[in-house]
């Protein structure tokens, strides 16, 4: 076997581990440090939104305050924005057979609604999460839409989409959960899917 093709092989092989693992190799994933803990920060949630950030349980405690910025301040809304309007530049392309069958299913959850205060009052994710107190947060039903998604959710009606619901929280919660999408302006679906136990 030749040098290079010794090479080519490792490098495959090195390749298709770190594909395995993370793509995306954050500032401190080899035990060095940043100087900056807003760098290392924006490049976990970069991570973490690509699906990236491999497994995890709690946020790092040293993100807290640039997590809390990023919801709490202009930008995550922005994000929002931009992802709604991409989506809806989608939906005007589609060409409707009118059947029924034309369909948008939406998550409820961080999709529709936005557990923010849920969060926030649990240390933004650096709590283990659960259930008990997240489930006591959907009782009361006062969980807020996301204004990009309300927006989204109109217009796609408004195109004639049917309009499916789907959502991880348990049937027995349908009636909390109905009642908070309608408070917040959502309305006219045609379906509500709840996990049943």
């Amino acid at each position: 076997m030749r040098c290079s093709d010794v090479k080519s092989r490792v490098r495959h092989e090195n390749l298709a581990t770190s594909i395995r693992t993370s793509i995306i190799k954050l500032p401190g994933s080899d035990g060095s440090r940043s100087d900056s803990a807003d760098t290392y920060c924006e490049s976990w949630r970069l991570a973490v939104e690509t699906n990236n950030a491999g497994a995890w349980d709690v946020l790092p405690s040293s993100c807290v305050d640039s997590v809390a910025r990023f919801f709490n301040g202009d930008q995550y809304g922005s994000d929002y924005d931009v992802k709604v309007d991409y989506a809806l530049a989608f939906a005007n392309t589609v060409k409707f057979s009118r059947d029924g069958k034309d369909v948008w299913i939406f998550d409820i959850d961080e999709t529709l609604l936005t557990n923010i205060g849920y969060y926030r009052a649990h240390g933004y994710g650096s709590e283990p999460f659960d259930s008990k107190s997240f489930n006591e947060w959907v009782v009361q039903g006062t969980a807020p839409a996301f204004a990009a998604s309300l927006r989204m959710y109109n217009a796609l009606k408004k195109l004639g989409f049917t309009i499916i619901l789907l959502t991880g929280r348990d049937e027995d919660q349908r009636s909390f959960t109905e009642a908070n999408l309608r408070d917040v302006g959502y309305s006219g679906w045609e379906r509500l899917i709840l996990r049943s136990r």
